[in-house]
């Protein structure tokens, strides 16, 4: 149906900054924006659907642009634990128990956790991406940018990793672009997971196959020791420099992470336009490392907002990541004026479908874009008072004192997935049954195997801490 938004605050980032329309409308006809402009200007008999946006801020759907849902089963398993064992001790002897099946599950629980919270579009990176489209993305109704995992080491034995070229794993990601071409919210991207994961060979095949055919990828780069250690012994250089060299860095590149970085590796990064995702609550978890989203900022690159994985960030939730990077750069920065609300509104919108290479689609409130567009009720205590004079409060209150949980319409290509708080389609309570047994079951299956591992989080257990 054609539907308007009336009598709402808009904020559009049709420019540069927020461009926020008191007394607006915004007005939609099949899956495209038809109207963006003061309600008085809304010709409201071209509707068949009047929404009162009073009281309501109506912004464009939030991006999380580097997601991995299929680990939301295992939130709360792998935290307050040194760098060194959260992989190996304490999320691996429970990784291992999960079935081909959790993993759906879990990423059911988890862009149900993100819709919820307003994100519209995932930049989901997975193995069996497919699977993860055809059983969880499609049915959602949800916008996707995938990424099918290819990771080409065959033996983590010895000091260096042993890669073998896989030209299956290669293949499975070629294909899908074939496969979603005629879709209209479902993208695809090539995901060679890290620069020490993959074999020269491929990642060059990868460049030549995006090149040809305007593809993006999107990689994990520069994460840390191991990566450094790896790439350091195989090649004498850093990942920026070969990814330099190999002409890897360029605009079509989403580098996820990016932290261990020099100061002129950014700046490197930044000059070949390629765009950076951090993910804060993840890597301050993980690693105690503020992403450096600021730093890309400031030198001009383009930065947005991703929430990894649960073991590590513990939701699925960009208006958490969003107060999170914003403190935490004030922080490593000592300077309380560094990444302010309106910034991290823009990283979380504009910015993410720039880096996703759908800044024409979406990102933005304007005529022609999709209908990817949430509603926030400021009538909710911590988004309370709500004042328009003598400035507007309501930036500053969306990003430091929102949970997310004020989101009470998500609207993607025109269609309403959420409407007053309630999913239309989605079985909320039978998916959040299911995730609960399911996580029972393999914690259950994975605790003597977690006992031996011997990690902080048993010692944890043990003195009854948890």
């Amino acid at each position: 149906m054609d539907l308007a938004i009336k009598d709402t605050t808009l904020i559009t980032f049709k420019d540069e900054g927020p461009s926020v329309i008191k007394n607006g409308a915004v007005g939609v006809e099949m899956d495209k924006i038809c109207f963006v402009g003061k309600t008085e200007d809304l010709d409201e008999e071209n509707y068949t659907k009047i929404i009162d946006g009073s009281d309501h801020v109506t912004m464009p759907g939030l991006i999380d642009a580097h997601i991995h849902s299929g680990l939301s089963l295992l939130r709360g398993t792998a935290q307050d634990v040194p760098e060194i064992e959260w992989m190996d001790k304490a999320l691996g002897p429970i990784v291992k128990h999960l079935e081909k099946s959790d993993f759906i599950t879990g990423s059911k629980l988890g862009i149900l956790e993100g819709l919820r919270s307003g994100t519209t579009t995932f930049g989901e990176f997975t193995s069996d991406l497919d699977e993860t489209i055809e059983k969880v993305h499609k049915p959602f109704g949800t916008r996707v940018v995938g990424a099918e995992t290819i990771n080409e080491i065959v033996d983590k034995k010895g000091d260096i990793y042993e890669l073998e070229s896989s030209d299956e794993q290669f293949q499975k990601a070629d294909d899908l672009f074939d496969r979603y071409a005629q879709s209209d919210l479902i993208d695809i991207t090539y995901g060679p997971q890290a620069l020490d994961m993959v074999t020269l060979e491929t990642l060059r095949k990868i460049k030549h196959e995006a090149d040809e055919y305007d593809r993006c990828i999107h990689m994990h780069v520069a994460q840390g020791g191991r990566e450094r250690k790896q790439i350091k012994s195989r090649y004498g250089c850093s990942t920026v420099e070969k990814l330099k060299e190999e002409e890897i860095l360029q605009d079509n590149l989403l580098a996820a992470h990016c932290h261990d970085t020099t100061d002129q590796e950014k700046k490197t990064i930044v000059e070949s336009e390629t765009n950076m995702v951090g993910c804060p609550s993840s890597i301050a978890t993980i690693d105690g490392i503020v992403p450096p989203i600021h730093r890309f900022l400031s030198l001009g690159g383009n930065a947005c907002l991703g929430t990894d994985q649960i073991p590590g960030n513990g939701a699925h939730n960009i208006f958490r990541e969003m107060r999170t990077i914003s403190l935490l750069s004030k922080c490593l920065d000592g300077d309380p004026t560094a990444l302010p609300a309106w910034k991290c509104l823009k990283i979380a919108t504009k910015n993410g479908a720039k880096a996703l290479g759908l800044k024409d689609k979406i990102g933005s409130l304007e005529e022609g874009k999709k209908a990817d567009l949430i509603t926030v009720d400021l009538k909710n205590t911590n988004l309370s008072p709500s004042v328009q004079r003598p400035f507007r409060n309501i930036i500053p209150n969306l990003v430091y004192s929102s949970t997310g949980m004020e989101v009470d319409n998500v609207f993607i290509n025109g269609r309403k997935v959420l409407r007053d708080g309630k999913f239309i389609s989605i079985d909320e309570e039978r998916i959040k049954k299911e995730a609960e047994e399911r996580a029972k079951k393999v914690l259950s299956e994975a605790e003597e195997s977690w006992r031996r591992s011997d990690s902080k989080m048993v010692e944890y257990e043990r003195d009854d801490l948890l």
